[in-house]
């Protein structure tokens, strides 16, 4: 005696079906809704807001201590003299610049390599944004102003020089120099 196994298949419903239950539900949540809800009258509410005089001097209190929370995040260096949002937010966007430039070079050119010793010769972007997502609000909170005007004209200079690589190296041969600086590559 030989045991037949037939597979049972779903019968396949009706896009009638199925609009029919859908409006079922639908009926059967707005009858719950109905019967479940309390009406609210405006009579019944209460709307009124009790008498609260405000204390401006603990207003400026609390903004003055919510202020030095946020300076001083990250901070492990006494800073002095604070830098101005202009110099921070100058200082995001050439981190911003200088990170997606080193990618875009190090992705198109077989010959560029980064430099930075924390990253690998060819960073992914996650590697890119994982290091300057660390690296760069710590330096912002532990920089004072002169420090960061300093550090500003120097991704300037990275910023031009990357570029100025990016345009001049061969992209056939890497750049090979002899001791006495003359380039020996034939581009």
């Amino acid at each position: 005696m030989e045991y037949k196994y037939t597979p049972m298949r779903p019968k396949r419903t009706s896009v009638g079906e199925k609009i029919m239950r859908g409006l079922l539900a639908l009926l059967l949540i707005g009858a719950a809704v109905l019967y479940f809800a309390n009406p609210l009258h405006a009579k019944e509410l209460d709307l009124t807001l009790p008498e609260t005089p405000f204390d401006y001097e603990q207003m400026d209190q609390d903004s003055i201590l919510i202020e030095e929370a946020i300076n001083k995040r990250l901070r492990f260096v006494k800073v002095k003299n604070e830098p101005t949002k202009k110099q921070l937010r100058t200082f995001y966007i050439l981190n911003a610049i200088d990170m997606t430039t080193s990618y875009h070079m190090t992705r198109n050119h077989p010959h560029i390599h980064e430099s930075n010793f924390l990253l690998p010769g060819k960073p992914t972007a996650a590697e890119f944004l994982l290091h300057k997502s660390v690296t760069t609000p710590l330096a912002a909170a532990n920089l004072e102003e002169g420090q960061l005007v300093l550090v500003n004209w120097l991704l300037t200079a990275v910023i031009l020089k990357n570029i100025y690589l990016y345009n001049t190296t061969c992209r056939t041969l890497p750049n090979y120099h002899h001791i006495t600086g003359k380039n020996l590559n034939p581009c």
